[in-house]
């Protein structure tokens, strides 16, 4: 694995490795050349730590950079789709990208089109890989381990990226996450379940910052971004409301432990300092020094490895394949009753459909007003109430098949032919689904809205009921009740 694009693709092993790397180049310094590389450096996004010691390391490894530091000034403020961006610079020579950009999902939509490797240097609200990968670093150096400690993120956990991907580390370590912040700004639920299924723990999640200063070992404090409010009077009522509440002052420290850490990823905003100048000069600060400092040894490693050996990524349970359909038993070749719905002679019958279901099912199969079609709701012995869909003439698709499970859970499909039911089954949903759900996340790259065009595609994650799907693109998972189909 060449690409670095979420922490959900790396393995421990892959993470510790990377820190014993960066740690020994921050010790020795750097002892390679790479210079017959080339490095796109593309921020669509403003950056200052990020960028500039991406550009650093690769400078101190030889590597020729070029790009962009924000999209002013290039084709991008005249309408530029990101592919087209992007394979210029393949195109070009170069061997890998950076990129920042404002859409989730976009590095990893660019790493689908490209033959090189691309670094996700943060995607929107989405995720900071990278970042984290320093974040651990520091935690390695000045604690000694990381396996053990208390963590507490705090501050905008809904729009903050960085606290996102530290999340996501955190399932491969021995830790405990307290989750700091106001309701407005609380870490999406999705990923708060994501860390408890992966690590069977329970976070501790609180709006009291005095509380987490004194039973944690790490004080993780965030921007609130601004810059992903919406951009509405409602939006800036919601920022003015939130913007003051968790500012750290150096004497509410004075009830941390001694070894208490404080790490920012930094910007601090001036006009409203989350940490107060007068944390700098105490003994608990690292966000300047390590932290920010780490950025170019640990990014100096990122380039060693994305322009050589890669990453083993993370070990995922590959699941088996199967037939769309599952064949269940004819218990009597024909469908008679008082209903004229059972007389479809030639067609598709849906039964089972849940309550309230049918005409939602109807409409899903995207059939045009012209086909005979007739919905009725009857008795089941089974579940009390069911409606039961009769489409004459018509036999669904692979697509509107798995249109179907994705809507109806208990469907049953009977394909009928001269007043016989000559096959009858059971829909099951493939493991991925292209280009018919949509993503739910408003900035994701697969929205048509953000004219990117990239398909959509999904992941089913876990069939039945519940069933969850997951956005290849943002991670979002999705659950029956929320899908809404292209």
């Amino acid at each position: 694995m060449q690409n670095i694009i979420s922490i959900r693709d790396f393995s421990r092993r892959d993470l510790d490795t990377l820190i014993e790397e960066a740690l020994a180049i921050k010790a020795n310094g750097v002892q390679q050349s790479l210079s017959d590389k080339m490095l796109a450096s593309l921020f669509f996004e403003d950056s200052t730590r990020t960028r500039i010691s991406t550009e650093t390391a690769a400078h101190n490894l030889g590597i020729y950079v070029n790009g962009f530091p924000s999209s002013e000034g290039t084709s991008v403020n005249k309408g530029e789709p990101l592919l087209d961006t992007v394979r210029m610079f393949e195109g070009w020579g170069y061997n890998t990208i950076f990129m920042r950009h404002d859409i989730e999902g976009a590095a990893r939509f660019a790493a689908d089109n490209l033959s090189i490797p691309v670094v996700n240097c943060g995607d929107g609200a989405g995720s900071h890989p990278t970042q984290t990968m320093l974040d651990l670093m520091t935690l390695k150096e000045t604690l000694g381990s990381i396996d053990g400690l208390t963590i507490a993120l705090v501050g905008d956990l809904m729009y903050g990226r960085t606290v996102h991907s530290l999340l996501q580390a955190c399932e491969l370590y021995d830790v405990n996450v307290w989750l700091v912040a106001p309701e407005m700004l609380a870490m999406p639920q999705w990923r708060i379940n994501d860390y408890k299924k992966k690590t069977r723990r329970d976070v501790t999640v609180t709006p009291d910052l005095m509380e987490a200063i004194r039973n944690v070992n790490v004080l993780y404090i965030t921007r609130i971004q601004k810059e992903r409010f919406p951009k509405t009077p409602e939006g800036e009522i919601e920022y003015e409301r939130v913007s003051s509440i968790y500012n750290l002052e150096a004497g509410m420290l004075t009830e941390a432990d001694d070894f208490m850490i404080v790490l920012h990823p930094l910007p601090r905003y001036k006009y409203n300092m989350e940490i107060a100048i007068d944390v700098d000069k105490t003994k608990h600060a690292c966000y300047i020094d390590p932290q920010a400092v780490n950025g170019v040894p640990m990014r100096t490693a990122i380039e060693i490895r994305v322009l050589g050996k890669g990453f083993e990524g993370r070990k995922k349970k590959k699941k088996k394949e199967e037939s769309l359909w599952r064949d269940l038993e004819i218990t009597h070749g024909t469908k008679k009753g008082k209903s004229l719905l059972y007389r479809v002679n030639n067609g598709t019958l849906i039964d089972h459909v849940e309550r309230g279901r049918g005409y939602p099912v109807f409409q899903t199969l995207g059939l045009d007003g012209g086909v005979d079609y007739i919905i009725a709701g009857v008795k089941s012995e089974r579940y009390g109430k069911k409606e039961v869909v009769g489409i004459k003439d018509i036999e669904l698709t692979e697509k509107q098949l798995s249109k179907l499970a994705l809507i109806s859970f208990r469907a049953k499909v009977n394909i009928i032919k001269g007043g016989r039911v000559v096959k009858k089954g059971k829909v099951m949903l493939p493991y991925v689904l292209d280009a018919f759900l949509e993503c739910q996340t408003r900035l994701c790259v697969s929205r048509a809205k953000n004219f990117e065009f990239a398909p959509s595609k999904f992941y089913v994650e876990r069939r039945g009921n519940p069933l969850i799907v997951r956005c290849h693109y943002c991670e979002t998972p999705l659950k029956r009740q929320e899908i809404r189909l292209l």
